[in-house]
């Protein structure tokens, strides 16, 4: 299950997720959050849930009374799976030790950190609001109350970030013990306040070979400290993979609450919470729609607050399977229709093949997309 909280201290930058500056009107959200989690397990059944996910926004803005409360309405409403991973983002500027302690005894178990820099001007150009200092002791805060995986979140490709920097920044992160690492280069997303400024030319893109070059750098100091490289933006030391995250590589379902949440269930569940499901469908994506205020309404009105859906037929399902599946060091497996495709892949160096299973080498990851297309030919087009 994800859940969507959208409140943050202030926007970054580059952001496009459904977030708001402030936490004004949080406590109403989070009682329409819970109604909302409560009307899910009326319509579904109790379900178990083998991953909770809470992001954002910046859960950790929120009282952490409020976000225990929303974890004990998950466990009561659902079957929450012995063992089950409950992950919750924070910010660096709103931990501390005691709330930590809070989220811990709630039953969340797995903190992801944004810590997106420690180099003052990429922290500058990206907006966020705390240092270096902070985001090192905010790791160390969370492992004080007693959590023992710990993912923190790193962006490259930021203009004036050079290579020396990054690796330097790399080497900090990993000094402070955290037991899984992602990095994601810097995107530039339509409706963003970097979108402005590079369409008005304020700010000039970092050129792919140095976005592709930082990216071979992660990997090789990450590798180098015992992460493993088990998705093309994530690293974890053995046993400590995001297991949510993995639903969605391998396109599996997942129920949705909150504000801007995405959701993918079969097509059954899909049809219990109301959704049209054309014939054939084998599943069902479906997204809420991005207005707080609108959310409120819809959840006090007894509605799902649900502004779209899209079937998935067995073909378009497939070939998510494959493009997901391709991101993933374990790699994905294909039918002998695209094994062909394959193997001419490989002569270029770019997959490698065992079996049926097919995995992007690293001259693939840096043109994962062309080598989806040709493994899943026309169909995608």
């Amino acid at each position: 299950m994800y859940l969507h909280i959208p409140f943050c201290e202030r926007k970054c930058e580059y952001c496009d997720f459904t977030s708001v500056a402030g936490a004004t009107g949080s406590l109403a959200y989070m009682d329409a959050l819970g109604a909302e989690v409560r009307r899910l397990g009326e319509r579904l059944g109790r379900l178990e849930l083998d991953t909770v996910f809470i992001g954002g926004g910046t859960p950790s803005l929120v009282e952490p009374e409020l976000l225990a409360d929303l974890v004990a309405t998950v466990r009561t409403t659902f079957s929450v799976a012995d063992g089950a991973e409950v992950t919750m983002e924070a910010n660096p500027s709103s931990i501390t030790a005691s709330r930590a302690r809070v989220w811990k005894a709630a039953g969340v178990n797995r903190i992801s950190i944004g810590v997106q820099s420690l180099e003052p001007d990429a922290l500058r150009f990206l907006g966020r609001v705390h240092d270096a200092r902070r985001a090192i002791d905010a790791i160390a805060e969370v492992n004080e109350a007693g959590f023992t995986s710990i993912n923190c979140d790193l962006i490259y490709a930021v203009p004036g970030l050079g290579d020396i920097r990054w690796r330097r920044t790399l080497e900090r992160v990993v000094a402070a013990g955290p037991t899984h690492v992602s990095c994601y280069e810097l995107t530039v997303e339509p409706g963003t306040p970097l979108h402005t400024r590079v369409r008005r030319g304020l700010v000039r893109p970092v050129e792919s070979a140095r976005s592709m070059r930082q990216h071979r750098i992660a990997v090789e100091v990450l590798e180098r400290a015992g992460y493993a490289q088990y998705e093309v933006s994530n690293f974890a030391l053995r046993g400590e993979e995001c297991r949510h995250n993995l639903v969605y590589w391998h396109n599996g379902y997942y129920a949705a609450a909150g504000v801007g949440a995405h959701g993918h269930l079969p097509a059954s569940a899909a049809a219990a919470i109301g959704l049209d499901v054309e014939p054939g469908a084998v599943s069902v994506r479906h997204w809420h729609g991005r207005g707080i205020a609108a959310y409120g309404r819809a959840i006090r009105d007894g509605q799902f607050p649900i502004s779209g859906s899209e079937p998935v037929g067995p073909e378009m399902r497939e070939e998510e399977r494959v493009m997901l599946g391709l991101r993933l060091r374990e790699g994905v497996s294909v039918g002998a229709s695209s094994l062909d495709e394959a193997r001419s892949l490989e002569g270029l160096g770019l997959v490698a093949i065992d079996g049926d299973r097919v995995r992007a080498t690293a001259r693939g990851e840096a043109v994962l997309n062309q080598v989806t297309l040709r493994l899943v030919g026309d169909r995608a087009a």
